[in-house]
């Protein structure tokens, strides 16, 4: 199987053309602008969104302008939603850095995410049409729409998992799918093709934010480059803690939502608690689950008559984002 790096490498010059163009593109901005926007996008990280996309299009056919363009919108789009994630959940790393709201302020969080986000917009409209921009639009949808749901769903600790699945729909799946979607797309993809990958790119996202819910529990906080425990601290429903409840006793689950609701619980409270959630096996069980997804996201894969390397690629990557530790 090839290796994550040998996969990044098929399409290096892609995405070297798509840094080029997210410089160019924040170029000729006021200096102070310019350095938040530029200090912002390095949070991108792995770039998975471009990745994916660009594998996907040399899966199907080929890379062209278009997926530039489109990579680079997305890219932007994703930056926007983590400086604006790492603002309602008071994160203060990301990528070993200061998050923008700790450098800066919140004000000029929101107003950076904010104009990454009409960046993007403009970058989609150079392409001449209207289909991949309604994608990434309802993609964007999606996103707040989730973030929006998953705020609502605070002390909800009594949330089945179809309910978790159908919330995390809404987080990082979405982008991952319009992704894939519309790197087929691009290469000239007939309609069955380019559903295929949104799938593919769907079951991929889930599986990632199962995988990101066990690693804010369980990730090393050097590792990880990024505010760990949030989502405990903040009473938010994850699938480690909901299947932990759904298996302990009624006394025993009584006592942990107990002392999650307390005015106190902070990140060593939090620790204490995931040590049981580890011993339960529920932790165990959740990444399990983020296996099958990426199991069922692979066996899209197979079969498909495409460029095999690009294929093995894709699949390598969709087995990095289970067995990742960041």
């Amino acid at each position: 199987m090839y290796e994550v790096e040998t996969a990044y490498q098929l399409i290096a010059n892609e995405m070297r053309m798509m840094e080029k163009l997210a410089n160019e593109t924040l170029s000729g901005v006021d200096p102070f602008v310019g350095e938040v926007v530029r200090y912002s996008i390095q949070f991108g990280g792995k770039r998975l969104r471009p990745v994916l996309l660009f594998l996907a299009g040399r899966a199907a056919g080929f890379s062209n302008g278009q997926h530039v363009q489109t990579a680079t919108a997305i890219e932007f789009v994703h930056t926007a939603s983590l400086i604006h994630d790492d603002i309602l959940d008071g994160a203060l790393i990301r990528r070993h850095c200061a998050t923008v709201n700790v450098r800066w302020n919140v004000q000029i969080g929101v107003l950076a995410g904010d104009l990454l986000l009409t960046k993007a917009l403009e970058l989609m409209a150079r392409n001449g049409e209207l289909h991949g921009l309604h994608r990434l639009a309802e993609a964007c949808r999606k996103t707040c729409e989730g973030e929006l749901r998953q705020l609502g769903t605070v002390n909800r600790f009594d949330m089945t998992t179809e309910e978790y699945y159908e919330m995390i729909a809404g987080k990082t799946a979405p982008l991952l799918a319009c992704s894939a979607e519309l790197g087929a797309y691009y290469s000239g993809a007939d309609n069955a093709t380019a559903e295929r990958f949104r799938i593919f790119g769907h079951k991929l996202g889930l599986a990632f934010q199962v995988v990101d819910d066990v690693l804010d529990m369980i990730g090393e906080t050097g590792k990880a480059g990024k505010t760990l425990r949030t989502d405990l601290i903040n009473r938010k429903p994850t699938l480690p803690l909901i299947l932990y409840l759904k298996t302990v006793s009624s006394a025993d689950r009584a006592e942990t939502l107990n002392r999650i609701c307390q005015n106190d619980f902070d990140e060593m409270a939090a620790q204490e608690l995931i040590t049981r959630f580890c011993e339960s096996g529920s932790v165990a069980l959740a990444k399990q689950e983020a296996e099958r997804l990426i199991n069922e996201a692979v066996d899209l894969l197979s079969g498909f008559n495409g460029n095999a390397q690009a294929i093995t690629a894709l699949t390598s990557i969709a087995r990095f984002v289970v067995n990742r530790n960041n």
